[in-house]
């Protein structure tokens, strides 16, 4: 059985480094690392990453590279470190996805997960930032599941905020502890909340469906996810809106709720369990139909010349 999410050494990575500018980066089959004990990255978790999709149809093309690069350049800002350009980051990427070809699945049951990773090395043991830093691509396989999984959910609270909208390595921690809680007790996953206002759900965005409107939580706790963006913008006939305060009200009244990530592409959920309450959402003819509309949605987004690259 083929593994969904989990990492597997391809042939080919580029490396760049940065010693006062960047230097010239090169394509590698070296996939370890090594960095001095000190760096900035390991002690004071100095680095950003990102996930973008890369398929095969017809031609080799990859996802929204451009919205990647965007949030890339955002996180790296935040997080003090040089800034890679646009132009780089989607060259590096393509040549990438062309080297990693022979290890692209079909559309049909996965594509090639790229990360871009950028972190801080070097002789550093102050809290301040550090001098030199490794660009890193590498690439790994994802595959869908056959089935649709609908999940059961318990709340938990961040402990960063105001930090969720960068894609940075100390705001997974929370993460990693989270998924260790919920399989020890038999949950799918874990909705985080601020101030009793839903914001997501695990790693991945939320999408409310109701009969003539959908929600979806915005505030500077919530990545702006590529995946969620493109699946409103094809709302466009509908009504969408993005809402600060997602109340346990909105949830309990609306028809579905959706969740879309890189990686997760996109489910719903059926049970939440919230302070002793069970809120479960009904697999009817209708859930049947949004699942199906989804799906086309899903293989309309791979044909859409503007967003491809």
């Amino acid at each position: 059985m083929k593994k969904i999410f989990e990492y597997k050494k391809l042939k080919y990575r580029y490396i760049k480094s940065w010693k006062t500018r960047w230097c010239l980066g090169f394509y590698s089959k070296q996939s370890s690392l090594k960095i001095n004990e000190g760096s900035s990255s390991l002690n004071y978790s100095q680095q950003c990453f990102e996930g973008v999709k890369c398929f095969k149809n017809k031609k080799i093309l990859n996802f929204r590279t451009n919205l990647n690069s965007y949030r890339f350049q955002k996180s790296c800002k935040f997080s003090l470190i040089p800034i890679i350009n646009i132009f780089n980051f989607i060259k590096n990427i393509k040549i990438l996805s062309i080297l990693n070809k022979k290890y692209l699945p079909n559309i049909k049951i996965g594509f090639l997960y790229i990360r871009p990773l950028l972190i801080g090395e070097g002789k550093n043991i102050g809290v301040k930032t550090s001098k030199n830093f490794n660009f890193i691509i590498y690439s790994t396989p994802i595959f869908f599941k056959k089935k649709l999984m609908c999940v059961k959910s318990i709340f938990t609270k961040r402990t960063i905020k105001n930090q969720g909208h960068y894609k940075i390595g100390s705001n997974y921690i929370n993460n990693i502890y989270n998924n260790f809680i919920i399989k020890k007790y038999y949950f799918d996953d874990y909705i985080y909340i601020n101030k009793f206002f839903f914001e997501e759900i695990g790693t991945s965005n939320i999408i409310l469906i109701f009969n003539k409107k959908i929600y979806s939580p915005l505030n500077k706790n919530i990545l702006p996810g590529i995946n969620r963006i493109t699946y409103l913008f094809m709302f466009k006939f509908k009504k969408f809106f993005f809402k600060n305060n997602i109340t346990f009200f909105i949830i309990n009244n609306c028809k579905y709720i959706l969740i879309c990530g890189t990686a997760a592409n996109f489910k719903f959920i059926n049970i939440i369990l919230f302070k002793n309450k069970i809120l479960k959402y009904k697999i009817n003819f209708s859930f049947f139909l949004i699942n199906f509309f989804f799906k086309k949605i899903n293989k309309c987004l791979y044909k859409i010349k503007k967003w491809l690259f």
